[in-house]
This record gives structure tokens, sequence and C-alpha cells, in this order.
């Protein structure tokens, strides 16, 4: 790690960052009511065009939930594209996964609407927990996000990220227009007990739009983090912010060392390799708010404490459009063999395999879709969850973003597996 790169991480230097040391001044997100509702025909439905909720936090049982896969606890972390735009392909994708028994024991969904989630929940044998809020009534829009889980529930909450006005206004002063920025953004808590470990999964939808605003919300996440006293944790969600990214790197070195049987972790190998793509959805111009160091810090900070699941899974791989298998290295490994044409829609795809990126590109003005290198959509779980599997599924089009699928098994200490892994 170079001295720039080195200095970003260290809370002596953190006033030059703009931001506060860690565990100093430290902002709790705001917790919302949570009620549990007798059963799916009694959640209130919402009357705004995009029927997100009211602000409360319910939780639903289902009265026959189906059984979970087991031994250890699959997964699935998918946003789904405003409340379920693509509602037939998505359907179709559940039921797939039910029927080829890949269906995860739990699942995070980010941008979900009240209708699509009670509808999963119900028809698909799940608990349901959900959290959104329409911003009538004076409050402010937050997308919706949900929990589809066949474990039991045992309590639920959303914390809302506290931002001042003065902050809100500030960043929409530098972006010169409001988008995203208007809407209030949070985390969805939910704790279960897996094999009788308690556990906690905590299902965040970050800003986008601003670098500082994204730190933010991370930095608020690890303080919630913080409280929950050596608790095993799962964190999954879309980020906003190309997780892939580590470092800043160096332009010499991205140039001089163009290898590409390498994964893309620094700001100038992404730059080298993916440029400065500005279609709408990619979601954010160029390599996006990853570039704040402010961003990376607090990055530093979650891994540190749970560490980035992909890094260290002992399986990790991509499934494809046909439903074959692949993985990172291979894709890798064929970049670099340089028999595959540079901008080729292969090439592309190949791009992305290697990155193990999570969001996707509608076909440009010529019906070309380009890769992005974007990990939106990622996992950090407690050292006492021993990763086995990490897969990101571009099976289904039935969002912007690709399901990504972690399987995890309980350790008596770290790197310690109390059950042997499940072949995959």
């Amino acid at each position: 790690m170079k001295m720039p790169e080195l200095l970003e991480h260290l809370p002596a230097v953190g006033h030059l960052l703009g931001r506060k040391p860690s565990g100093q001044g430290a902002v709790m997100p705001r917790r919302d009511p949570t009620l549990t509702l007798p059963d799916f025909k009694s959640v209130p439905l919402p009357t705004s065009e995009r029927r997100l909720g009211d602000g409360r936090t319910f939780i639903v049982h289902h009265p026959a939930p189906r059984a979970h896969r087991g031994p250890g606890l699959t997964v699935m972390s998918y946003n789904i594209l405003m409340g379920g735009e693509r509602q037939e392909a998505l359907l179709e994708y559940f039921t797939q996964l039910e029927a080829q028994a890949r269906m995860p024991d739990v699942i995070g969904l980010q941008e979900a609407g009240v209708p699509m989630s009670v509808m999963l929940a119900s028809r698909f044998g799940f608990h349901l927990v959900y959290q959104g809020s329409d911003g009538d009534n004076g409050g402010r829009l937050v997308n919706g996000k949900a929990y589809l889980t066949r474990h039991p529930i045992v309590d639920a909450a959303h914390f809302t990220y506290v931002l001042s006005d003065a902050e809100r206004q500030e960043a929409i002063h530098r972006q010169g227009q409001a988008g995203e920025l208007v809407e209030d953004r949070g985390v969805l808590w939910m704790k279960l007990e897996v094999e009788g470990h308690p556990l906690y999964l905590y299902n965040l939808h970050h800003a986008l739009g601003d670098p500082g605003i994204n730190a933010l919300n991370l930095r608020q996440l690890n303080t919630l983090l913080r409280q929950r006293e050596g608790t095993a944790a799962v964190v999954m969600g879309d980020f906003n912010a190309n997780t892939a990214i580590k470092r800043g790197g160096s332009w010499l070195m991205a140039h001089l060392h163009p290898r590409q049987d390498n994964d893309t972790d620094t700001i100038e190998e992404y730059r080298l390799r993916y440029g400065d793509l500005q279609h709408v959805t990619v979601g954010d111009r160029g390599v996006g708010n990853i570039a704040d160091p402010r961003l990376r810090h607090e990055l530093h900070v979650l891994e540190e404490e749970l560490p980035e699941t992909v890094c260290h899974a002992a399986t990790v791989r991509v499934r494809l459009a046909d439903h074959s298998l692949t993985t990172p290295q291979h894709a890798r490994a064929e970049l670099a063999a340089g028999h595959v044409p540079k901008g080729s829609p292969a090439w592309l795809r190949l791009q992305d395999v290697a990155d193990c990126a999570t969001l996707t590109s509608l076909p440009d003005s010529h019906g070309v879709v380009h890769a992005t290198g974007k990990r939106f959509d990622n996992f950090y779980a407690t050292r006492t969850l021993a990763p086995v599997l990490f897969e990101v599924d571009r099976s289904t089009e039935s969002s912007d973003h690709q399901p990504v699928v972690a399987h995890y098994r309980f350790t008596d200490g770290p790197g310690r597996t109390v059950l042997p892994p499940r072949s995959s």
C-alpha cells in the first residue's frame, strides 16, 4: 500500500480527509417503529405510485413457511429495481430458484415495494420484514427494503441515517442537482437464531449521487455495528459504491503494467480498463463514489470487523445466462491470453465476470451492453461465520443489478468450521 493510501486509514490524519476519528462524535442512526401483523392480509397497502409504505417496519410470520436448506446459512442480496418493475421476469427467476433447489434461506431485497414483497413472501413460503416510506405527511421518501426468511424472526427494526438539512443542501449544491439526495437512506436490521446461534443481519441501501453522503451512511452503519456486542453478523445490500476498489493506485503503474490477470482493485486500474462510463444505468459516472478516500476509509473500518466475503470464500463463482458456472480466475486468464477480441461482447462479459461486477448497463445506441466493473452489491460477515460460497448470479435479467448469494457455516473460533463444507 502506498503512503497516501496508508494515510487515509489512520485516525491521526482523519481531519485532513474531513472525517472524525472512529468512535468520536459518532452519530447513531434513528430507529423507526416496528409492528408485528397477524397475517399478510393485514399489511397496510400504501396509496402512492411508488407503493413503498408509511415508514413503519412491519413483521409478518408466514403460517406455513417452507423449510430452510441448511446446514449453515444461505443468503441472497438483490436490488429488484423500482419495487420489482420487471415483475414477470422476477417471478420467473424465483420460480426457477425453487424448482432447482437453489432458493436461499434469507433474501435481502432493496428497492422493494409492498405489493411485490408480500407476493414473494406469501407465494414462496417466507416470513417477511419490510420497511419503506412514500414520503407522505411531510416525511422523506425511503426506498423500500425487505427480508424474506425461512428462519423464524426474533426481532427486526429499521434504522434511518441521520442527515442534517445543511449537509443535504451542501451535497445538492456540490452535485448541481437533487436527484436521490432528497431521499433518506438507512439499514434494515433483523435478528435470527440459526442452528442455535443468534445472528444479526443488516440490509442496506446507501446514497447515490454524492460520495460525502455515501461515506456518512457507511460511518453510521459502522457506529450501529459497534453496538452488537460480539453477535455474529452479516452485512449485505446495495452500497451504491464500487466496493471492489480498495486503493487509489498509481496512474503510472497502471499504464506501465496493464495486467489483465489480476482483479481491478485500484481507481487507476478501473479507469484504464473501463473508461469513463456515463450511461445512466451504470449507477454513477466513471469510477464514482469510491474515488473519495473518506468512503474507502469507512469500507476499511467495516472490513476490519467484518471481512468481505468474496475475498475469503472457499468458492467464488459466477452463474452465466445459460446457468453454466465460471470463475473470476478463469475470466482473467482468458483476458490475459488475448484470444478474445477487445471490445467484443464476449470480452465485455469477461471483464465483468473477472471483477464479480453486479451492476449492469442497458444497451447503448449501437445495441452494445457495456461492462461496468462495479460491485455495488456485496456481503461482509464476522469471522465467526466461515464463508463457503460467494456467487454472482447473471442468469436473470429481472433488474439492473445481479443477485449475489453467499453461504456460511458457523465456527467455534476464527477459521474453525463446525460442519464440513457442503459441496457446490
